[in-house]
């Protein structure tokens, strides 16, 4: 058993053995849960409204955001606190002691981060599955859906690896606050961008669109990868996508 894979299971059992799992698929149930009722309820005001808004059959794509958005906070979480907890509970040296080098440890702990938080956006898609299916909505079974779930991989594993490096220099509170801004910041940069023509991106540029610029051309693009892997999963409709561009851009 090579050194990646031995830090991998480390990490999984580590998280085991604290009970964040178990609080968290808690947790996890009763966000799809809430989410789910939320859209029922609205269905039924709009409903009694008259308004002319069909929202129940449309209800698995509201979910399916709300699942790649928590899935990303997840990512964040679990991916700031593998590597920040060896360090506060003082084993990071014994583990740089061995003979293994920082790549692999790094590498493993990633792997770690992204199996577990992977794990929470399967088991989210399923329960959202049999939630749906229970309610009497429409499921889109779709022939690219397995292609979906493999592009959510690297939206959670982009979130990962940056929350790992900011918890390198940061303590876990400051680590997780500064990592969902700039997760929060990446999503905007993205809508502010993403239609946009690299030509005019520099027109009218200021202060505030040369920061956006930068997150958006430095960092993978994790809201489009995440908006790509809803068109492929349930055929969300977001149109002129780019797929070579963000192929290139992210590695």
């Amino acid at each position: 058993m090579n050194n990646i894979k031995i830090i991998t299971i480390d990490t999984i059992q580590k998280e085991i053995r604290s009970k964040t799992l178990l609080w968290l698929f808690i947790l996890n149930i009763l966000f799809i849960l809430i989410v789910s009722g939320g859209i029922n309820y609205v269905s039924g005001i709009v409903s009694e409204m008259g308004v002319p808004m069909d929202m129940k059959n449309k209800s698995i794509f509201i979910i399916s955001f709300f699942i790649s958005f928590w899935s990303g906070i997840l990512g964040i979480i679990f991916g700031g606190n593998c590597v920040r907890s060896d360090e506060d509970e003082g084993v990071l040296n014994q583990f740089l002691s061995l003979p293994l080098s920082r790549f692999e440890y790094l590498v493993g702990r990633a792997f770690g981060a992204l199996s577990i938080a992977f794990g929470f956006f399967l088991i989210l898609n399923v329960f959202s599955l049999i939630i749906v299916t229970l309610s009497g909505d429409d499921f889109p079974f779709l022939a690219s859906t397995p292609l979906g779930v493999f592009v959510s991989l690297f939206s959670l594993l982009a979130l990962i690896l940056i929350s790992m490096l900011v918890s390198l220099h940061s303590g876990k509170i400051i680590s997780f606050i500064t990592s969902i801004f700039i997760y929060f910041f990446l999503t905007f940069s993205e809508s502010i961008f993403y239609r946009i023509e690299f030509t005019e991106m520099l027109k009218e540029i200021n202060l505030f669109r040369s920061i956006a610029l930068f997150f958006y051309s430095v960092f993978p693009h994790v809201s489009t990868l995440g908006n790509i892997s809803r068109k492929l999963l349930i055929g969300s409709d977001y149109q002129g996508i780019n797929y070579t561009f963000e192929f290139f851009h992210y590695f």
